[in-house]
């Protein structure tokens, strides 16, 4: 799992979702980056992620062994915070409605896994990645906002658990395997 896979899969889940739902409308779902954000912007559903950091709870994931003699593997375990934005060309009800059946499809996908993931990128069997609403103080969204050149537009910050880095090896000491006792006669 990675981070570009992790923002793939909700792009295409997002945009997949809204067709199976009644369809686009007319808008592109797109992730971005802050250069993206020059210019006039419409018709966008935007995922923004802008910070990236390290899961406390799952600092260091471990990961099946792919042989029973294989080394175990371990990966860094991340949490991934997105803003989701919505463009429209006109009417902020159009935006409105665009948000709201986005934000549903990501209330419904609390738990994304197997087929949803997306298929240009190797995930592991028991990957699953956690999508949950995320609080940003209003002052902590103004200062983003004010980092970006368009003005302020209505976002909802949402955070996804655990992604992780490519898996490498475990470097554990070896398994004892015997142990030599020592006995000397005690001395009076």
């Amino acid at each position: 799992m990675f981070i570009a896979g992790t923002s793939a899969t909700l792009r295409r889940l997002i945009e997949d979702q809204l067709v199976a739902s009644g369809g686009l409308d007319g808008y592109e779902v797109q992730l971005f980056s802050t250069r993206d954000f020059a210019g006039t912007i419409t018709n966008r559903v935007a995922l923004f992620l802008y910070r990236v950091e390290v899961d406390e709870t799952r600092r260091n994931v471990d990961l099946p062994r792919l042989a029973p003699n294989a080394p175990r593997r371990q990966a860094l375990g991340l949490e991934l915070h997105y803003l989701l934005t919505v463009w429209g060309q006109r009417a902020a009800e159009g935006e409105q409605v665009m948000l709201a059946r986005c934000m549903d499809i990501l209330d419904r996908h609390a738990v994304i896994t197997g087929p949803l993931l997306d298929p240009a990128y190797q995930w592991e069997p028991e990957d699953s990645l956690r999508v949950a609403l995320n609080h940003l103080s209003t002052e902590d969204m103004l200062r983003l906002w004010d980092s970006l050149e368009p003005p302020y537009q209505l976002s909802i910050p949402y955070v996804v658990r655990t992604a992780r880095l490519a898996a490498r090896e475990r470097t554990d000491p070896a398994i004892a395997d015997s142990r030599t006792l020592v006995f000397t006669p005690q001395v009076p």
